[in-house]
């Protein structure tokens, strides 16, 4: 990879080339006057150096200090009296102001629209690293899934097939538990590409919010058998539009990352409010906290904590994601804090009307 050059070499070869283009349109000008042509074309010569060093400067101010320069030899050089900066002719006042004007905005506009192509250029790019990511992603993921399944189905038959004493049951119980957390990252890739790529349209039905809690704890008891989930949610039924399927997802991936963070036998809960307009889901734990660092990046792709304390095992930074994902998608709001008394606590929103945010 070409290295960067210096900050001083770089403002040093953008001077030079500002420099250099008024010296040009300069000896150009001696030309063009000596060949009897009008001013106009030489006023159009200096607009041109500022055009040229506007396009291949990064800095806007050396488009700017090539205007003046452009004005300043113009006056010096090509009206009279002529090597000095006194004029005699009082129109050229406005000449060099209406010259200097042009300048100006000359070289902002070029500046814009390089600005634009470059930003163009680079969203056509990260779109295209984007489309190849997603289709790698789930090119993987669908050839790890058929497997994974194969290995849970016959790892849950070895162990129910085996007595709790006898070696084989316990081996086979973490086989299937590794393969439970695979096909847990599998089917997060999965749906978060086809979220991203617009595939995964939202199937929004009334869902009471019990049924939904309830499908979340039966996958949670099954990977982490030693931990006591407590559930809070109103006396009322309360019915919310959602996607039950990616809803009952998002708990899941809540409640693990919750499991993950504290100890065995800590509390962890679960609960739900509603106010005018949404459904609030919280999830809490008693575990090390969310550090300030880490704040800001939690629900960012494949971000894992570098001060990651526990000995959980460590995850690959799509959970939060796709939760962040899939709570947008519902129009809804996903947010993470400390808790004064030590943990963190997640919490998300639905909205209790039916709204159209695929």
């Amino acid at each position: 990879m070409k290295e960067a050059r210096p900050k001083w070499e770089h403002y040093t070869f953008e001077m030079l080339l500002s420099v250099s283009s008024v010296f040009i349109a300069t000896g150009v000008g001696y030309l063009f006057r000596t060949a009897g042509f009008p001013e106009t074309n030489i006023v159009l010569l200096y607009l041109l150096s500022v055009l040229i060093t506007a396009r291949f400067t990064d800095d806007f101010a050396f488009g700017l200090i090539t205007s003046v320069l452009a004005t300043v030899a113009f006056n010096y050089f090509f009206t009279a009296p002529y090597y000095s900066f006194h004029v005699d002719d009082p129109s050229y006042l406005i000449t060099f102001a209406i010259m200097t004007f042009t300048s100006v905005i000359t070289s902002t506009l070029t500046s814009r629209v390089k600005k634009s192509v470059e930003e163009q250029i680079r969203y056509r790019e990260e779109s295209r690293q984007e489309h190849y990511r997603g289709n790698l992603l789930r090119a993987i993921s669908h050839d790890l899934r058929t497997p994974l399944s194969g290995i849970m189905g016959t790892s849950e038959m070895i162990r129910d097939m085996s007595a709790t004493d006898d070696p084989r049951y316990k081996l086979a119980d973490e086989i299937w538990k590794d393969a439970d957390w695979l096909h847990a990252i599998v089917e997060n890739i999965l749906n978060l590409t086809r979220l991203e790529d617009g595939r995964l349209a939202l199937q929004k039905e009334p869902e009471a919010v019990e049924e939904i809690i309830g499908s979340a704890l039966e996958h949670i008891e099954s990977r982490a058998p030693g931990y006591e989930i407590n559930v809070s949610i109103p006396d009322e039924l309360l019915m919310v539009p959602m996607d039950a399927k990616l809803i009952v997802q998002a708990l899941v991936n809540l409640l693990d990352n919750a499991v993950k963070h504290t100890q065995p036998g800590g509390p962890i809960s679960v609960s739900v409010e509603k106010n005018e307009r949404f459904a609030v889901f919280h999830v809490t734990d008693s575990g090390e906290g969310i550090s300030e660092d880490d704040l800001p990046n939690i629900f960012k792709m494949f971000y894992t904590s570098p001060n990651n304390a526990t000995n959980a095992r460590r995850g690959v930074g799509l959970g939060l994601p796709i939760c962040n994902t899939i709570v947008k998608a519902h129009g809804g709001t996903i947010t993470a804090c400390n808790r004064p008394g030590g943990g963190a606590q997640f919490t998300f929103t639905l909205p209790l009307e039916v709204e159209n945010h695929e």
